[in-house]
């Protein structure tokens, strides 16, 4: 292994570890493995410490789970109660995690590439037009009264059902609170699971969205809302996750 393909090499121990590694790639790791003594003791180092992780998974952790899928490489994080993070920013996974322990400061983050399984099926369903809704626990209760409240409103529509931010805020009981309403749907942790896409301005146009409109446009016309988005989505974002 040459120095200047350490950091990839390392990388790509890591994901043979992980279960991670496609096929071709873990052949190679394989192959580097049988042939280099220091490896195989990285490797198990690095086994020791991701058995030493695993075996707080049953405890009060935050897990995550990296994929792919049509807005890029997205990333889920769930406590033992449900989501309490999705995003597919750019950013990497050091920042993710490093984003998830400032919010849990006392709780273990660990990487988990089972228990978050059926959050990346079920994300991959919808993109592919098959899931109208999710059967998902999410996890609000770090957040603040109002805008957990804005969400649980949020989570209550349809798929393809659209309101507007006067009608949230009427919903929640704070009727002049639109254009707050719309500062913690910018906030939401967890999007496309609480579909904050689905409220919009009360002229008809869509509003803002965390990342930009062009996803906001792409749910939309998953979910057969071409009276709101036209030709926009499917030409902005391929929607072919594999």
């Amino acid at each position: 292994m040459t120095e200047g393909g350490t950091t990839r090499s390392e990388e790509d121990l890591v994901a043979w570890i992980l279960g991670d590694s496609d096929a071709e790639a873990a052949q190679e790791t394989a192959e580097r493995l049988a042939a280099s003594p220091d490896l195989r003791d990285r490797a198990a180092e690095y086994r020791t410490l991701h058995c030493a992780a695993e075996s707080l998974r049953d405890g009060p952790v935050i897990r995550w789970r990296r994929f792919d899928s049509p807005f890029g490489v997205m990333r889920v994080a769930a406590s033992p109660a449900g989501l309490v993070a999705l995003s597919w920013q750019d950013e990497s996974d050091d920042a993710f995690v490093a984003g998830l322990e400032r919010r849990y400061r006392s709780t273990p983050v660990v990487r988990d590439t089972d228990r978050l399984a059926p959050a990346e099926a079920q994300l991959t369903e919808y993109f592919g037009r098959h899931r109208p809704r999710f059967d998902l626990f999410v996890d609000l209760t770090e957040l603040g009264d109002f805008q957990r409240a804005v969400l649980d409103a949020a989570s209550g529509l349809e798929f393809g059902e659209t309101v507007t931010y006067t009608e949230i805020a009427r919903r929640i009981g704070r009727p002049k609170a639109s254009r707050a309403v719309g500062g913690a749907l910018g906030r939401n942790p967890v999007p496309i699971i609480v579909p904050c896409h689905r409220v919009i301005r009360s002229d008809g146009t869509l509003g803002g969205y965390t990342g930009g409109l062009r996803y906001k446009r792409t749910l939309l016309d998953i979910e057969g809302r071409t009276d709101l988005v036209g030709s926009h989505a499917q030409t902005e974002i391929s929607l072919d996750a594999g």
